[in-house]
């Protein structure tokens, strides 16, 4: 009776990159064969089972962006919306629907909102608004980028519109900036002092809210009232 001789362990520390590479594309290219080469019966019933009909319309406008529950995304530059003031909500996505925002190419969160709700119809929006508010408010994050004690200087200007304690003056459609991310107030501010937004004509408040920035000087003042903004939540 013959013994098979004792094979030697595979040395992996041999393998270069290249080795690693071919295999990875291999592997990638054998994959995607046997994708291919599906009958094409079997991939249609596959994909006839993803049946959107009964998802909500927020989770078939907002969610991709903002989080199935509104609870945003910075990574995509998705604000929360779960906590938004209801008018506030409805007229910025008439503003996005209108072009009044998100009509640079450039800014590229805003220009995808735009395209998002470019066709959203009054009743679909009074649909969205009220699922929204229905979603639970998360809590902001601590922001530790800017100087507060300054920043309650600062938003002295910011205080006859939004309010003392940010909490918003709808009658000046002023929102409430308290308990918002403060990443993303950090970067509207900044919009809204180099045009990016505030700039359509026809947006009066936007317009009024980029003469008000002004007083902000450079990026640290803007760090320095966003800090004292989120120390108000």
């Amino acid at each position: 009776m013959q013994v098979c001789p004792e094979l030697p362990s595979p040395d992996f520390s041999r393998i270069t990159v290249i080795d690693m590479k071919t295999l990875i594309k291999t592997l990638l290219l054998a994959g995607g064969i046997g994708v291919l080469t599906q009958p094409a019966t079997l991939l249609a019933q596959q994909f006839s089972q993803l049946d959107t009909t009964f998802q909500s319309i927020g989770n078939q406008v907002c969610a991709t962006c903002h989080g199935a529950y509104g609870q945003g995304n910075p990574v995509v530059g998705g604000p929360s919306l779960a906590g938004l003031e209801p008018w506030y909500l409805r007229s910025q996505l008439e503003k996005f629907r209108a072009g009044w925002r998100g009509a640079q190419r450039d800014y590229i969160p805003a220009y995808e909102m735009q395209a998002t709700v470019s066709n959203i119809s009054n009743a679909e929006i009074d649909r969205l608004v009220s699922e929204v508010t229905s979603w639970p408010e998360p809590d902001p994050e601590a922001y530790s980028e800017g100087n507060a004690a300054h920043g309650q200087q600062l938003y002295t200007t910011c205080a006859t519109c939004h309010g003392m304690s940010a909490e918003g003056n709808e009658a000046l459609k002023a929102p409430a900036l308290a308990d918002r991310d403060s990443w993303y107030l950090y970067r509207q501010l900044n919009l809204f002092k180099s045009g990016f937004r505030g700039g359509h004509p026809d947006d009066v408040t936007g317009a009024q809210m980029r003469a008000s920035v002004q007083v902000l000087e450079d990026d640290q003042a803007v760090k320095d009232v966003v800090a004292y903004i989120n120390s108000l939540n």
